[in-house]
């Protein structure tokens, strides 16, 4: 796997980006001289996709960049044997089968999410629901329908935002506030007590029930959201994508930006990332909700590792399930 590393030559520090390599069962190191000052992640970057192409003229893939801390290079092979799993499986179906898998994959999504929040609605009712949306929707354009619940203006909004995150997907739209602010939006915007809410960072400060770590002050948050923005700017093509997304959606958590739908967000930005560079989609399943609700402890302690283990172990296994 590629690193950064220095060498100390008569009290001087040099800089290299090394890779280990095994050629005919013995392994050997490739590298690439960066000078005698450490350089900033913009310059590493145009060093490391040099160094890529280096590599790449001997036959070498590069599969996990330099500031990577936690995926190692069989790991990395792990994952991208996933991508290919997933590709497989769905060059399989029928337009029709893969139709109706995409609509399972986002109702599961749906299922799982609002559970993890605590909605009692499971997957065929969640189903139900979404399928009604069309007809509810011309409905209201008509007549005033009452009755419908919070668990159920949950699932609807949160449909919506998938429909918006698609178009943002197609259109490779990259994270920013206003793309932020704008899905939190759609999926507050419904919800009633929370409308004046809706894609703004929060003007109160919030808690978790028995939970002891405190958030950031509520004055804090759009400086820290826009500091969390440039850390994710500066540091994708340097951090392997499934440890960027894990990294950001822990610390997207930790600063609790909203007044609520903040794990909701952070699933679907943590997705985002994954299948802006190309990994499948992700769910984080209920029945692991207390191992997930872990990591997000750990993380508000800058503890990324455990996080970004789990959603490795989650991207290999959901996509070795996999069967047409």
């Amino acid at each position: 796997m590629c690193r950064l590393i220095s060498r100390e030559v008569k009290g001087k520090n040099y800089y290299y980006l090394e890779e280990n390599i095994k050629v005919k069962g013995k392994w050997q190191k490739e590298r690439l001289y960066l000078g005698n000052e450490k350089p900033g992640n913009k310059k590493l970057l145009e060093h490391f996709e040099k160094f890529k192409k280096q590599l790449s003229k001997k036959g070498i893939k590069v599969v996990v960049p330099p500031l990577t801390d936690f995926i190692t290079h069989v790991t990395a092979v792990k994952l991208n044997k996933a991508i290919q799993k997933k590709k497989k499986f769905l060059n399989k179906l029928t337009a029709k089968q893969k139709q109706d898998f995409i609509k399972r994959e986002k109702i599961t999504f749906i299922t799982d999410s609002n559970a993890i929040e605590g909605s009692t609605l499971d997957f065929e009712q969640t189903n139900n629901i979404i399928n009604e949306r069309e007809k509810i929707a011309w409905l209201k354009k008509k007549y005033v329908i009452t009755g419908s619940t919070r668990e159920q203006e949950e699932a609807l909004s949160l449909s919506k935002c998938l429909d918006l995150y698609e178009k943002h997907l197609k259109q490779k739209r990259d994270l920013s506030e206003e793309l932020i602010l704008q899905w939190h939006y759609v999926l507050l915007k419904k919800i009633e007590g929370y409308e004046k809410y809706a894609g703004v960072w929060r003007p109160v400060n919030v808690f978790i029930r028995g939970s002891l770590h405190r958030f950031p002050h509520h004055t804090e948050v759009r400086n820290l959201m826009i500091e969390l923005l440039k850390w994710y700017e500066v540091n994708k093509g340097l951090i392997h994508s499934v440890e960027l997304a894990a990294k950001f959606h822990t610390k997207f958590t930790t600063i609790h930006p909203f007044a609520d739908g903040n794990g909701r967000m952070a699933r679907l930005l943590m997705n985002y990332i994954l299948q802006l560079n190309g990994f499948p989609f992700t769910n984080i399943p209920l029945s692991k909700r207390s191992t997930y609700m872990k990591t997000q402890a750990a993380g508000n302690k800058e503890k990324y590792k455990p996080f970004t283990k789990f959603l490795v172990n989650e991207i290999i296994l959901q996509n070795n399930k996999l069967k047409k």
